[in-house]
Parts: C-alpha cells; structure tokens; sequence
C-alpha cells in the first residue's frame, strides 16, 4: 500500500543499488565493510547485501524489499516483547511497536530498503538497553542488536550513558552485555574514523542550533506523534490544514492530566527516560544532518510514544472491562489513525522510479554488445537519477545462481 506504481518488488533504493550492491560486484567483503559511506560505517546494510548477491542480480530487488519488510518487522516484535515489564497493556505495546514495521512518518524513505534500517534500529537500541530477560540467550540477542546498531550508525551511541546506568544497577554479565555490545560496535566505527577517513566523507551541511532543534522538535515529533495532517485529512479536516500539531499537543496533555489525576498508573521513570532520549535523538539527527527530515523524526516521534504510553499505563491486574484500560486503547487507535491516515497517501518517491525488471531489460540490450563491459541501471527515488553499474557478465547470467 505504501509502495504504490511498480511497488516494492520492482524497485531498489537509491543507495542499496549505487552504494551496497554496485560496492559489492566491485570490492571484496572484508573491505566494504570498513569502508564508510557518508560519515560512518554501515554494518548491517553490508551485511545484508551480501546474501542479495547469493541471488540473480534479477531478483535483487524482490529480495531486499523482502527482506527489509522482515527484518522491520522483527524489530517489531522484539520491540512488543521488551516492552512488557515496562507496559502492561497489550495495547499499549502494540502502539510503541507497530510504528518500526508500519511507519507513519518519512514511509517515503523508510519503506523496505536497507540504507534506512538504521533509523529504525535507533529506537529498537532503546529498548534493547532497557530490556531486562531472565535467559542468556534473549541477553546476548540484546547485545548483538546494539552491536549491530552502533556498527550501523554511531548515533546509538546516545542510549550509553543509559546501559552503563544500567550496568552500574544491575552489576554482573547481565547488567553489562548492552554496554559491551555498544562499546563494541564504537570500536568498529573508530576503525571507519581513525583509518578510512569515515568522518570526511560526509556531504551533508550540519546546522548546530539547539533552540532551532529543539523548536522542530516541538512541531515535528510532539506535533506528530499522536495526530497527524494526514490523518486529519482522514477524518475530515477537523481543523485547518496546518493546525494538526495544535491537536496533537493537546492529546499529550490530555495523557499527562490523567496521569497526574491517578486515572492511569504511570511510570514516571520510563516517561522520563523515554522524553529525553527522545529529544537528544532528533536535536543529534536534525543538527547533524542539517534539516528535520522525516527520516529523522521517526526515531523520536517513536520515543515520544514510549513516553505517553508510559503516561497511560494501567494497573498491573487491571480487568480487560476495566474503564481504566480506556487511555491505553485510545492511544492505540490514535497510533492506527495516524498509520491510516499516512498510507492513504500518494507517496510515490519509490513507485514512480524507475521499473527494476524494465532497467534489467535495457542492460541485457546493452551487454548484447559482446564488447560491452558494464551496465548502467538506473534506481528510485524518482526526482533524482540514481544509478548502479553492473558487470556485464552478471547481467548476461541475470537468472543464474552463485554468479
């Protein structure tokens, strides 16, 4: 629904064509995956790209947008299982979570691609921080997925000061596995940093101005998070177009009354935490990159619903009929509304790209050329010309296995 045109399986993304894949018909593993694409290194991506290639470079786009509508949506169901200590309800899990498989903020750029699994993974990292299971094998699952994490974007690098909380609370291998997993995901960037000039291959302008940050954070992620334009278009305008962050505004306030009044039992501690994490991601993400893309926001937007479900949380052996179980399912249905309300949108920067199966056809016409070499195939988005350049072997044997 998100993917409209020639959909998700017939498209690839802007940089898992010219960056991962073209990177990975040209370099050796080991290599790429030291060697860093605007700022920083991209484990997972490079990781990833490698069982692609396993494939027929002619299903290379059926599988990444496979495989990135799984691996979001694992995120999300570790996401719901983390949360219950902190949140009670199911409902309210399922609002914190279903916003990683289903965005309804930047869906443009974060839609079944591997380049923006990071930005899904940031707010994943806050729950795997605060994650406290009794098994080792659901610990050291934790620990990989901020290693992967930290490995993949060092922005996590956010949520350390809150494992090593975390390590100083509980003590032990249990309370430290997140703080290694992160420590060690720093320690590959630092390769990136101090050896492949990871820092000076950033192209995007920063723009350090906290009171600006912190004024978009207001107007994009609170003014989002609950009530959205698209989902106001949904409903019928309820207000002017341009006012649905007013609306938004006001149904976080509405959750902090009920906390305050004890309709609900809140936990303070998680909201907290939550809020502030919240805030420093988007001020790090917007100030770096220089705007408050979409892309940016979500993270945070997702943060600051962890905050208001942790306003709404009902008593522990609260009865499903309980009236008090009325915020949570509230929360849940502004969080449907919003997912709704986005989806319904012609969002076409993927669909209106160019047809994978169509730019494969046109390579095949250019290596007829026994002389030819390579192979240029161009890539969504559709406003930019995005391309990747592929060995005329591996198009001639498109359909083959193991090429």
């Amino acid at each position: 629904m998100r993917t409209k045109g020639f959909g998700a399986t017939d498209s690839i993304w802007a940089e898992d064509a010219r960056v991962f894949y073209q990177g990975t018909v040209q370099h050796n593993f080991v290599d790429l995956l030291f060697t860093p694409y605007n700022g920083y290194l991209h484990f997972v991506p490079r990781v990833l790209i490698e069982i692609v290639r396993i494939f027929p470079l002619a299903w290379a786009a059926e599988v990444i947008a496979t495989m990135g509508a799984l691996i979001t949506s694992a995120c999300a169901l570790l996401i719901y299982r983390a949360a219950r200590r902190h949140l009670h309800s199911p409902a309210l899990r399922i609002a914190v979570a279903a916003p990683v498989a289903l965005p309804y903020i930047g869906q443009l750029e974060l839609a079944n691609n591997f380049a923006c699994l990071h930005f899904l993974f940031l707010y994943t990292a806050f729950w795997m921080v605060i994650w406290n299971p009794a098994r080792r094998s659901a610990q050291t699952l934790a620990a990989v997925v901020l290693f992967c994490t930290v490995g993949s974007d060092p922005v996590a690098m956010v949520f350390f000061p809150l494992a090593l909380l975390r390590w100083w609370t509980l003590r032990g291998v249990r309370g430290a596995l997140p703080a290694i997993g992160m420590g060690t995901g720093m320690v590959f960037q630092l390769v990136g940093i101090l050896f492949r000039n990871a820092l000076t291959s950033r192209n995007i302008s920063p723009h350090y101005d906290p009171v600006w940050a912190v004024r978009e954070y207001l107007r994009t992620v609170v003014g989002q998070g609950l009530f959205t334009e698209h989902a106001d278009t949904r409903v019928g305008m309820v207000v002017h177009s341009g006012d649905a962050h007013y609306v938004a505004w006001a149904l976080a306030g509405l959750a902090l009354v009920l906390a305050l009044l004890r309709v609900t039992e809140p936990n303070w501690p998680l909201v907290g935490v939550a809020l502030v994490h919240s805030l420093l991601l988007f001020c790090g993400l917007a100030m770096q990159g220089g705007s408050a893309a979409p892309r940016y926001e979500l993270p945070a937007i997702c943060l600051f619903l962890v905050a208001v479900a942790g306003l709404l949380t009902p008593r522990e052996a609260t009865p499903l009929t309980s009236p008090r179980l009325v915020p949570a399912y509230g929360a849940l249905g502004l969080v449907a509304l919003c997912i709704f309300g986005g989806y319904s949108q012609d969002m076409q920067w993927r669909g209106r790209g160019p047809s994978f199966d169509a730019e494969i056809t046109k390579a095949s016409e250019t290596c007829g050329d026994p002389d030819a070499h390579d192979a240029q195939i161009r890539v969504a988005p559709a406003f930019v010309t995005w391309s990747m350049t592929v060995p005329c072997d591996l198009v001639r044997g498109r359909d083959q296995f193991f090429r």
